[in-house]
């Protein structure tokens, strides 16, 4: 008997053959079909929901899937995220087979390598990045009409392959519900039967039936991707009801939400998964406020890496919900995260190209770029390696009489980059658009079924991506540097800075000391600060006008993905003085350790940076004993810097000396939290460079 993965990977490879000719909904529908619910296991005990994932799988379709690349290799164990359809290249070497499986993985593999998505996306380009993408669902809409209202709006589109293919698609998800039903009700697990029941027939009436049915669509999307938005707004009246009335205590429904966390956390990836309470312009705000005290008294007991929970806050909200977050980061070490709408919505207005009314429905898809949700899916496509770039120029304009001619080069090259990165993307949706609909994310993305076009095919409102940015603190401080050392002062030549960057500052260690010792971002040095700024800013109007020219309607530029930690390993030294292969300053802040003159400098310095851009993570890791003993400090502190337009802060508390005692007694810190950027994670997990990363960065 062969492994049951591998015979759903063959079923699926079947069906996708039969119908290889039929319109694109109908062929993406039947194999959609075939995935489930033939690898879903049924409830386990203790769970209060249904949903699980089974573990590996091989082949997929939908708009994410995390499996090997097409170039994967077991010297280069590429992975990725895949969108449309999927096939894991991993598996042939690193699936558990027996000499028969191994026969059958050959031939899947042979096939799938030149009609997988991915692969069709590779064999146009040399650019070997992502090509999936995650859709934030309108759950509001779904708990508000359910399954049958989604399968009666369906009906009622006008007749057509897509519309067929979206009816299929229902019918799987409603077996799926229909499953979990009979597989509840045989173990007597009755309260899951009755939540399945309920959620077949009717919109959802309870907090238990509204998360369920939420947990399902997420699965059957993006299986392991959970990304929730304003799910205060979606549960918050069903929520004040049931409590209202007496039907559960606010005690169980805190238990109902701590259950959904757990069952995120166990089945969803640990590097993603987001859930956004808050935020201006929410239909419920009273009610929807309601529930985010009881989310938050639920994150306190749960105290994991996911899901992310995340709060947008803004001027007017309810005071005691900021300071119920502050508590709860304390109890949890890094969440919720928090955003300001204030300063945020304006800056996505000019970066995106969007209505402030729209701006309001910015998401931080993934790792913390902006999309507008539920109106643009989250494409995860491109990184920049924004030193590499600078370097490029710099060494390009060597010969350069002025930094403003040495700058225009760099921004030359710039330009080159972000053309090559924006018409990467419209190929990718180009490619995707010739072979799959994407149904499951059409359902609950606006506008698609009132247009009655898949989600990257005309549906929805806005297709585009905020490109993940890595490493401008890096390139900023070294323009910095040689600004001041080169042009200013004639300290150095160019070619002598270029001379010891190759050598990787070998034999040069005053040129290294010179450019270590010039002024850096986050200590509220003008100069420093506004090179950032400059930069960052520049290469978004940049990415942007590239993005228009391809037909994108937006494609800007964010600073919120911990990638600086891979990306920095293949960068030689830089002008900044930083060494090869030191890790980057991560997202929207200094360079660990560099930021030497307190606190409320930092903040001065983060300040300065242009709001409009497409998504910006600032980590501030501070004492527990700062918090504690210094709390109405730390209020006034954070409370002045909303007020002045800070746009975001990932607080990280510790105790001092624990992340140096996890080193050594790791046994002892299990659920020792921190936040690498655009996700968190035990920091006994973690890779040793990247625990010096932290371990470097400021205490305050």
């Amino acid at each position: 008997m062969i492994n049951p993965a591998i015979a759903q990977a063959v079923e699926f490879t079947k069906t996708y053959k039969e119908y290889k000719d039929a319109p694109i909904p109908i062929r993406e529908a039947m194999c959609n079909k075939v995935q489930y619910p033939g690898l879903l296991p049924g409830p386990r005990d203790g769970d209060v929901y249904a949903g699980r994932c089974r573990g590996r799988r091989i082949v997929h379709v939908g708009s994410m899937a995390w499996f090997g690349k097409p170039w994967y290799s077991p010297e280069d164990e590429a992975f990725g995220k895949h969108g449309g359809y999927s096939f894991d290249f991993s598996a042939l070497y690193t699936f558990p087979h027996t000499s028969e499986e191994r026969v059958i993985l050959e031939e899947l593999d042979a096939f799938w390598r030149t009609e997988s998505s991915m692969a069709k996306v590779s064999a146009q380009t040399d650019i070997k990045f992502d090509a999936g993408f995650l859709s934030p669902h309108d759950i509001d809409k779904l708990v508000a009409v359910g399954l049958p209202g989604l399968i009666a709006e369906v009906d009622a589109m006008p007749e057509g392959d897509f519309r067929t293919g979206l009816q299929i698609v229902l019918k799987t998800v409603t077996d799926v519900c229909e499953f979990y039903k009979k597989d509840a009700e045989e173990k007597g697990y009755t309260s899951i039967a009755k939540n399945m029941a309920a959620i077949i027939s009717h919109a959802p009436a309870t907090i238990a039936e509204a998360l369920q049915i939420i947990l399902i669509f997420d699965l059957l999307s993006h299986e392991r991707h959970y990304e929730l938005f304003q799910l205060d707004v979606a549960i918050g009246d069903i929520f004040v009801k049931e409590v209202d009335s007496g039907s559960i205590t606010e005690e169980a429904a805190i238990e109902l939400i701590r259950a959904f966390f757990v069952m995120i956390n166990e089945n969803g990836d640990d590097t993603v998964c987001r859930l956004l309470l808050g935020g201006k312009g929410r239909r419920n705000a009273k009610n929807a406020d309601r529930f985010i005290v009881a989310a938050l008294k639920a994150e306190q007991l749960h105290k994991r890496v996911t899901p992310q929970v995340t709060l947008r806050i803004y001027d007017g909200m309810d005071a005691d919900i900021l300071t119920l977050a502050y508590d709860t980061i304390c109890i949890t070490g890094t969440l919720p995260l928090l955003y300001n709408d204030d300063a945020i919505i304006p800056g996505v207005a000019e970066a995106f190209g969007v209505s402030p009314e729209d701006a309001k429905n910015y998401y931080m898809v993934g790792c913390g770029e902006y999309i507008i949700a539920p109106h643009s899916p989250g494409l995860l496509i491109t990184n920049w390696n924004v030193p590499k770039t600078v370097d490029e120029g710099i060494r390009a304009a060597c010969g350069a009489e002025t930094f403003d001619e040495l700058y225009a080069c760099v921004m030359k090259h710039m330009t080159a980059h972000a053309v090559r990165l924006a018409e990467f993307v419209a190929m990718v949706v180009k490619t995707h658009n010739k072979s799959i609909a994407f149904l499951m994310a059409s359902l609950l993305v606006n506008d698609c079924l009132a247009r009655n076009k898949p989600v990257l095919d005309g549906g929805a409102r806005y297709i585009g991506v905020s490109i993940m940015g890595h490493g401008y603190t890096n390139a900023a401080d070294g323009l910095t540097a040689i600004k001041k050392l080169v042009f200013e002062d004639k300290t150095y030549t160019m070619a002598e800075i270029i001379q010891a960057l190759d050598a990787n500052f070998c034999g040069y260690d005053d040129i290294r000391m010179a450019l270590t010792n010039m002024p850096k971002y986050g200590n509220d040095n003008a100069d420093a600060d506004a090179m950032l700024s400059t930069l960052w800013h520049d290469i978004s109007v940049i990415a942007k006008k590239a993005g228009q020219d391809c037909g994108l309607d937006f494609h800007t530029m964010a600073s919120a993905n911990p990638g600086g930690y891979y990306l920095s390993q293949e960068m030689g030294a830089t002008t900044d003085g930083r060494l090869e292969g030191t890790p980057y300053a991560i997202c929207n802040a200094p360079t660990a350790g560099n930021d030497k003159s307190g606190l409320t400098a930092l903040m001065n310095s983060i300040l300065k940076t242009h709001p409009a851009n497409g998504g910006t993570v600032t980590n501030f890791k501070i004492s527990r004993e700062f918090f504690v003993n210094e709390r109405a400090k730390f209020e006034a502190l954070f409370a002045a810097y909303w007020a002045d337009g800070g746009q975001q802060a990932n607080i990280t508390i510790v105790n001092k000396g624990d992340l140096e005692a996890a080193l050594k007694e790791p046994e002892k810190f299990p659920n020792l939290l921190v936040r690498m950027g655009g996700w968190s994670a035990r920091f006994i997990d973690l890779e040793p460079y990247i625990q010096k990363e932290i371990l470097t960065r400021t205490l305050y």
